[in-house]
């Protein structure tokens, strides 16, 4: 029998659970899945011995993954994991969390059961690693690698499941090339998933998003993502979606943030037109013909008499004024020498006569 000993502390990533665990070790079978399609991932949860098994069909462990930083992903894009720590963390968790993680790597004739042990070298348990050369098994499944998991009771894996869409039925669902999937079952309202794995809550969403890892960098704890790239990305797939000009519309005139920068990604086609002009004819049917979308103080103060200013998102006023429609209108903005002789009116009394005098001297030659 072998032994290695990792340095991982016992308390690393302190706040990782059972759920965080079982989420590396599926996504470390999904991985290996999208690497090779023949290497399909094997999942399955035994209720009566509150037993997860996960693994893969071709895969097989080498010691060198032992080792922190190991990785064959680091390349590939279309992956979550490539800091080369996965399985390792996922295995202490689980272990510091109670449950016993064997490792049956059917490929290579070998059991691997992990568990911690006081180091001498270190002082403080640390996590072990005790492979055992097997010539034969009563029964081996048609998978080279699966990973056991116990103590998962039936609340465990209900947890376990809610964190993870391949495990779940979702309905409504809007598929965009390239970037992922618009969530739109209630219950995954502002959740966040990379390759169908949760990550994080967002709570200004309006839909759930499950993103490409391709689209989606997460570091290592796979929990922070910045609030930038979450709104541009969602935004990038709402400019992609067909058949919902409608609902695009009025998420951009509420200024959520699924949508809020629509309007700074290049958009063409006719659906983009179709939208356009969508938002024209609801913001004149609301406010009017004489009605000016403004989104800032000084549009506000820039609209002329006879004219109507209605404050809106700045997607919205950039939608509407993109309209072939609202080209046809002629609309009216103040001169800044019109506003300077405004202030003046409104200011003279405070000032005097010879600031005031100097200050029209230099409207003058404006």
């Amino acid at each position: 029998m072998s032994k290695f000993e990792l340095s991982l502390s016992k308390e690393y990533v302190p706040d990782w659970d059972y759920v965080d665990g079982v989420r590396e070790l599926f996504q470390n079978a999904l991985d290996q899945e999208m690497e090779s399609e023949e290497n399909k991932m094997f999942f399955e949860y035994d209720e009566e011995n509150e037993t997860l098994r996960i693994g893969n069909k071709t895969s097989v462990l080498d010691v060198r993954t032992l080792l922190l930083g190991e990785t064959t992903k680091k390349d590939n894009d279309n992956l979550i994991g490539q800091f080369g720590e996965g399985y390792k963390v996922a295995t202490l968790v689980l272990a510091r969390e109670g449950s016993n993680v064997v490792f049956n790597n059917y490929g290579n004739r070998e059991v691997w059961k992990p568990r911690f042990v006081k180091s001498r070298r270190y002082g403080t348990d640390v996590l072990t690693f005790f492979i055992e050369k097997k010539k034969f098994w009563e029964s081996v499944p048609n998978n080279n690698l699966v990973v056991e998991i116990d103590n998962i009771s039936k609340e465990k894996y209900e947890k376990i499941k809610e964190s993870n869409l391949n495990l779940q039925e979702v309905k409504e669902v809007q598929e965009v090339d390239g970037k992922g999937r618009i969530l739109g079952d209630k219950h995954l309202r502002g959740r966040v998933f990379v390759n169908g794995l949760y990550v994080c809550d967002y709570d200004k969403y309006e839909y759930g998003y499950d993103f490409e890892a391709s689209e989606l960098k997460l570091d290592r704890d796979r929990k922070l993502v910045s609030d930038f790239d979450l709104r541009w990305l969602a935004s990038q797939m709402w400019n992609m979606v067909e058949g919902k000009a409608t609902e695009y519309v009025d998420m951009v005139e509420r200024g959520v943030a699924d949508t809020e920068y629509v309007t700074d990604i290049c958009s063409v086609g006719n659906d983009i037109k179709e939208k356009e002009n969508l938002a024209y004819d609801k913001f004149i049917e609301e406010h009017g013909i004489e009605a000016v979308p403004v989104s800032s103080n000084a549009e506000l103060e820039s609209v002329r008499e006879g004219y109507k200013a209605v404050v809106v998102s700045r997607g919205f006023k950039e939608l509407i004024e993109s309209s072939d429609k609202y080209e046809e209108q002629e609309v009216y903005y103040k001169t800044s020498y019109e506003r300077l002789k405004e202030w003046i009116e409104k200011c003279e009394d405070k000032l005097s006569v010879d600031e005031v005098e100097e200050f029209n001297d230099i409207i003058g030659n404006l």
